[in-house]
């Protein structure tokens, strides 16, 4: 059977079922909350351009994520050791329990898409068949939050010291990418279509994640603390030939 547990803390399954028996179990609710808003603007293609945007603006606060836990990489689903102890009178768990910003908690995502086709009779007929496009991607940053190791496990990354996200928070990224192909036309249903894509023009190598393990195991300091684990991508470009019929 399943055990559910009521705001009082008491288990509030009806009697028989197993572990009902009302009494405080000592667990605080878990709690996750994904709250958030999207505005979109959207033109689709006519009169020889598009235009496609976004802007999403969220929250995502509690004390769990979930099945798995992304902020210290738990990837075996729902055996994580959030809620294995109780806090007792120790503090041995820091703010475990307490609810702040999970590491996912993105406030801003705005995306730009739009492209523009130059038509065999226009303005710019020397530029006819181009076909341009650009894509701009903008994101603030997550929360960092200075992890313990368990005191029972002795795993790192398992107990949130002075809550989550008490470090502040990731760079403000920004990425933008072009896109350009021209096609050559051999016969009325074959076309050679030459295609360049540049990401990340920019070149915004911004910190995505930095290591926020203060011990490497129960009571040993770990070196790389705060150190960068993950970059964004740094500016690539991508060469194509395709062949349309």
């Amino acid at each position: 059977g399943n055990v559910c547990f009521e705001a009082n803390g008491k288990n509030g399954q009806p009697a028989g079922n197993p572990g009902a028996d009302g009494v405080p179990d000592g667990f605080p609710d878990p709690v996750h909350k994904y709250r958030a808003v999207e505005i979109e603007m959207n033109r689709r293609f006519s009169n020889n351009w598009q235009l496609l945007a976004n802007w999403r603006i969220a929250r995502v606060t509690g004390n769990f994520e979930g099945h798995f836990r992304n902020d210290n990489g738990q990837t075996d689903p729902a055996i994580s050791s959030l809620f294995d102890f109780t806090a007792g009178d120790f503090g041995l768990l820091g703010d475990q329990f307490a609810v702040g910003p999970l590491n996912t908690d993105r406030r801003h995502i705005v995306n730009i898409y739009g492209s523009y086709a130059f038509s065999e009779s226009g303005f710019a007929r020397a530029l006819r068949r181009l076909n341009l496009g650009a894509g701009l991607h903008m994101e603030s940053g997550l929360p960092i939050s200075e992890f313990l190791a368990h005191p029972v496990y002795l795993n790192r990354g398992e107990v949130p010291l002075g809550g989550r996200g008490k470090l502040g928070r990731t760079p403000f990224f920004t990425r933008l990418d072009l896109h350009a192909d021209y096609p050559f036309k051999i016969s009325e249903r074959v076309k050679l279509r030459f295609a360049a894509d540049f990401f990340n023009v920019n070149n915004s190598t911004e910190v995505r994640q930095p290591n926020e393990f203060r011990e490497s195991t129960a009571g040993q300091l770990n070196p790389d603390f705060l150190q960068p684990r993950r970059f964004y991508l740094p500016f690539y470009m991508r060469l194509g030939i395709r062949l349309d019929f």
